[in-house]
């Protein structure tokens, strides 16, 4: 598809789409967060000041200089860690052959990382960062068992490890409400339900967080669900995303969401059905439906001047980052390497000059976000499909996870392993399939 071709927009509300544009042409202050009860410790947000500029020149939205990860030329490429053995099975069986990861995160504090695997589990290791390289293979500190498929997980956003009370995971799956689960015990501390029209449960499929109002929303099938973190139980508020009676409206289940950190209540919402949409307020009125993208959008993210947003999507090998002050309009696109229907991350190094992205090939690749056209650096992370990437916060470290579902026809049979009675069963050539499941740490130097 063609740069043209991803411009496509539909707005459904031009003067809130104004009062949004003119919101980044003055000064303002982030209100901080009220008290929260929950979690029995009082949490402000960090106010900041920002006078926003306008900027017309593409070439001046990064004139910070990029953190660069340590080429290949300049030295071999070694992980500081490799975390393997947590998700190796005991016993193998043709159909439960290979627990590849879906996903890793470091911890706000930076102090852990929360990775998610095929077993619905979801780990927390700890990882002293004075201590790399290690050759030792750590075992997690915490095993969080869901019963079905895990959507979606996500830390407390003021998580801080010396504070027992703020440590906090949130995880959503199948069948199931979204668990609050205590970083420290491992127990669900509080669960928030979601019923359908039919006083049915139905799983969220996403989550993020309303800083501002420590609010929780929840991405269904066609619904935007919020929820207050301080009072478990039934949503506060929800709203459809699929309008019959008007023109605009955004299908399909809502995969991933992001907040704006510039104006309140703004945020963008992912759907499977391809599409994006704007929403103005937390009341999930609708501003506008964003296409550009030919598989279904899996992670979406707001810059920190809250300017542009970065979309990627699964089968589809573009990163999108669209121009928030003129919705519509493609900036510019980042290439990579995705097959399949896998969610794959992408991430931004702290002074958001750098994006860092996996890819089906086992591969890593960044770009200083000024220049698509040209990678800063490329380099093998993993030999199977890089998935997971994550930057610390503080430290200049790099976390990657690996793996994939495989199934029996993607490996070939030759005709004389064809005529082998054991080879009928195509199940049993999922074992020749080489595969790895791993987390590694790598420096992200300056």
């Amino acid at each position: 598809m063609s740069l043209p071709e991803r411009k496509r927009n539909s707005v459904l509300n031009p003067s809130l789409l104004q009062s949004i544009t003119q919101a980044f042409s003055q000064s303002r202050t982030t209100v901080s967060s009220p008290s929260d009860d929950l979690a029995k410790l009082t949490v402000n947000t960090p106010t900041t000041c920002s006078s926003i500029e306008v900027i017309h020149d593409v070439s001046r939205l990064i004139t910070r200089e990029e953190p660069q990860l340590l080429s290949e030329e300049q030295t071999p490429l070694t992980p500081l860690l490799t975390l393997k053995h947590e998700f190796q099975y005991p016993t193998q069986t043709p159909r439960r052959s290979s627990n590849f990861l879906k996903g890793c995160k470091w911890s706000p504090d930076g102090l852990c990382l929360l990775t998610n695997s095929d077993d619905n589990q979801l780990r927390v290791f700890e990882i002293s960062c004075d201590r790399l390289p290690s050759n030792e293979d750590l075992n997690a500190v915490l095993h969080l068992q869901e019963p079905e498929l895990i959507y979606d997980f996500e830390w407390y956003p003021y998580m801080d490890s010396s504070q027992s009370d703020t440590c906090f995971i949130f995880s959503s799956c199948r069948d199931n409400p979204v668990h609050l689960f205590d970083a420290f015990t491992g127990h669900v501390r509080a669960s928030y339900r979601a019923l359908n029209h039919l006083e049915e449960l139905v799983a969220a499929h996403s989550l993020g967080f309303e800083l501002q109002s420590c609010r929780l929303y929840c991405g269904y099938d066609r619904i935007i669900r919020a929820f207050d973190i301080q009072r478990p139980g039934l949503c506060i508020g929800q709203w459809n995303t699929f309008d019959r009676t008007s023109s605009v409206y955004q299908s399909g289940i809502i995969s991933c969401l992001s907040f704006n950190p510039q104006i309140p209540g703004m945020y963008a919402a992912g759907s499977y059905a391809k599409s994006i949409g704007i929403y103005g307020d937390m009341n999930g009125e609708l501003v506008a439906v964003l296409h550009g993208h030919i598989g279904g959008i899996t992670h979406v993210r707001f810059s920190l001047d809250g300017q542009r947003l970065f979309s990627g999507a699964r089968k589809d090998g573009s990163i999108l980052c669209w121009d928030i002050r003129n919705l519509g309009e493609v900036l510019c696109t980042y290439q990579r390497h995705v097959n399949t229907n896998q969610r794959i991350y992408f991430d931004f190094d702290p002074t958001f000059t750098m994006l860092v992205t996996g890819n089906s090939n086992g591969h890593v690749i960044g770009w200083n976000i000024n220049d698509s056209s040209t990678p800063a650096f490329d380099f093998l992370a993993h030999n199977d499909c890089t998935n997971g990437i994550s930057i610390h916060s503080k430290q200049p470290l790099l976390a990657t996870a690996s793996g994939q579902r495989y199934f029996a026809g993607d490996v070939r049979v030759t005709a004389s392993e064809d005529e082998d009675e054991d080879n009928l069963n195509a199940e049993f050539n999922l074992k020749k399939i080489p595969k790895e499941n791993s987390v590694k740490i790598w420096p992200f130097m300056k």
